[in-house]
């Protein structure tokens, strides 16, 4: 059994490490926006190439501007390798759900490497859907920032009930042993969670307003889209939890091999 020095000395490295992430975080996407803001003209500022042009005028006057292509790759290349581990992480998530019987158990067939095919061709055939949004819209920036305005909300209704139920715990759980404690009490709980949950609401609220950059046509058909298909994904977890049952659940789950 650890002592307790080692329980408080574990509590304080993982406050500190998380202030350090936080720190480097908001400077990493704030000096980045500022870079950019500072190099470009308003006007020029969009979605679909305005990084680009901004590294374009950074090399320019360096005297460098055949670096720009090279950049542009490697971009690329980042944008995929992000995409890739946003594809694997919520499907092999997904799968160890299936098999908890939390969804339907023809969602948890896998191939003979212990990849997650039926999860992975639902995944495609909805981002497939949601990408040919781009093709029936004027604005390919518009597509884009509708879909990433319904995916913040998503992600921030998440953090909003992380928020809440921490609050929660802290009052119908209060002496569980956990590996790390808001310090504070109470009130500490309350001022570090309840921040967070003003801060995420506000971002929340703030998804759902159109865009002052991107001709949106009208606000009231963006709002409603928006509306929509939150009110959609959001919804189709619930009906899947409504529809549940037992003998989804698969009676000895093997121990899925790492992708």
């Amino acid at each position: 059994m650890p002592s307790q020095q080692e329980v408080k000395w574990s509590q304080l490295k993982v406050g500190v490490i998380v202030l350090v992430a936080s720190v480097v975080i908001i400077l990493l996407f704030t000096l980045g926006s500022f870079a950019v803001a500072t190099v470009l003209p308003n006007q020029a500022i969009n979605l679909q190439e305005g990084l680009m042009k901004a590294f374009q005028q950074i090399f320019g006057r360096l005297g460098i501007g055949w670096a720009t292509a090279p950049i542009c790759v490697l971009l690329a290349f980042g944008g995929i390798g992000g995409v890739m581990s946003w594809i694997s992480g919520p499907s092999r998530g997904l799968l160890w759900t299936a098999r908890e019987g939390e969804i339907p158990p023809i969602l948890a067939k896998v191939n003979k490497h212990g990849v997650q095919v039926s999860i992975l061709l639902v995944q495609g055939a909805i981002v497939t859907v949601l990408a040919l949004t781009s093709f029936v819209m004027a604005d390919v920036s518009l597509a884009f920032f509708l879909l990433s305005a319904m995916t913040i909300t998503l992600y921030l209704i998440m953090y909003m009930l992380m928020y809440a139920a921490a609050i929660r715990l802290r009052y119908s759980q209060p002496e569980l042993a956990r590996s790390y404690r808001v310090p504070g009490g109470l009130v500490g709980m309350w001022c570090i969670a309840g921040l967070g949950f003003a801060g995420v609401a506000f971002s929340f609220l703030v998804g759902f307003f159109p865009p002052t950059q991107i001709p949106v046509g009208s606000p009231a058909l963006y709002v409603g889209l928006v509306v929509g298909g939150t009110v959609m994904f959001t919804g189709l977890p619930l009906l899947i939890g409504t529809l549940k049952r037992a003998s989804w659940r698969q009676k000895a789950p093997q121990v899925a091999p790492v992708a």
